[in-house]
């Protein structure tokens, strides 16, 4: 059996076994898009104080190499397709087989009042590898994410009628899930994975208010053979936890914040020391057909089948690697149940996935 290895370096992960799989790319669902809402809009010069405005701040990771002298930067387009904003990001040397993780807008310093915008709808925007020493300029993203707004104060006062918060609609994120053991690509820095067992794990995405999506009550059970296996207290044993990875919210409260959840369960994909895990399920010794469940907040909201090789591997369904989405996670179609995310748009994965780039051979359940 195969073990990969990971190691975190000032922020850069090598990724030992992978080598450069991936090439020089983006890490798609690491691209997380979310929006400043400013108190006031510049119009034709003129500060307008009743009406609010927006401006974008993106996180991405790219997948190496990235040579010497090179600056990665994003330039975004207004709905009405204008161009727009320009953001030059943190860029750093970064060999083959390696990723780097950075982000642009995120302080109020590198956007001014004045850039901002009313217009929603479909913006753009595309991710940028220059080199002037090597004379390149390549493109290595481009996609469009969806502007919404909601309004925020008293409705029927003329004074607060153009006050809104604007957000990106992530409702093509709710059916798509990923599956991991040795989280080889996804890993935050500080959080490397365990180089002597992989844990089985799984993430999905819910919708709803920030209370909702930090403090409800969400638990993953793991059925083998129609058995419940493990889940993710732990139950018999120490491991097993869930958090949110990522939650992108508008700048005031609202149903329409979403969070990318994590669940690790007490059960082993691999493990090179199982004297040391008695109470965790064995999913080596078990290949076959699994289905994960997940209650949300004491009802059923989430389901997905995969399936565990003979091999000490999960079995890839192949998506990931079909799209180039640039992960080493596997991508597997998610049901949703229930009503607890609100109002969502169903086939919103079939035209907006990954910013405009729809997944090749993906059906929702």
């Amino acid at each position: 059996m195969k073990f990969r290895n990971a190691i975190n370096l000032m922020g850069i992960v090598f990724l030992l076994g992978c080598g450069s799989a991936f090439g020089q790319t983006i890490n798609k669902p690491s691209i997380q898009i979310t929006l400043r809402t400013h108190q006031q809009y510049y119009r034709n010069g003129q500060e307008d104080q009743e009406t609010w405005s927006w401006t974008p701040r993106i996180a991405y990771r790219v997948v190496g190499p990235i040579s010497a002298g090179s600056q990665l930067s994003v330039e975004f387009a207004l709905p009405s397709g204008k161009p727009w904003i320009k953001f030059d990001c943190n860029t750093n040397e970064t060999k083959d087989g390696y990723w780097w993780p950075t982000e642009c807008g995120m302080n109020s310093n590198d956007v001014r009042d004045q850039d901002a915008t009313i217009e929603t709808g479909l913006a753009g925007f595309k991710i940028i590898l220059q080199n002037e020493l090597e004379s390149t300029n390549k493109t290595l993203f481009t996609g469009k994410f969806k502007v919404e707004k909601f309004h925020v104060g008293v409705v029927d006062l003329p004074k607060f009628k153009n006050n809104f918060s604007y957000y990106v609609n992530y409702d093509w994120n709710l059916p798509v899930g990923y599956l991991y053991d040795y989280d080889i690509m996804d890993f935050r820095p500080g959080y490397t994975p365990s180089p002597t067992e992989g844990r089985f794990s799984f993430v999905t995405w819910f919708k709803g208010d920030p209370k909702n999506l930090d403090y409800g009550k969400y638990v993953a059970y793991l059925y083998y053979q129609g058995k419940m296996v493990a889940d993710s207290t732990g139950g018999n044993s120490t491991a097993g936890t869930t958090y949110c990875q990522i939650t992108n919210l508008a700048s005031y409260e609202s149903p329409y914040g979403y969070c990318r959840r994590m669940f690790s369960v007490n059960a082993l994909v691999w493990d090179k020391q199982p004297e040391s895990h008695p109470r965790d399920f064995q999913m080596y010794k078990n290949p076959g057909d699994y289905e994960i469940k997940i209650l949300q907040n004491g009802k059923l909201a989430r389901t997905a089948k995969f399936t565990m090789g003979t091999n000490y591997q999960l079995v890839d369904t192949g998506i990931g690697k079909q799209n180039n989405l640039g992960t080493g996670r596997i991508v597997v179609p998610v049901q949703i149940l229930g009503d607890q995310d609100g109002t969502w748009d169903h086939n919103a994965y079939k035209t907006d996935a990954f910013f405009g780039n729809p997944l090749s051979g993906f059906v929702a359940p």
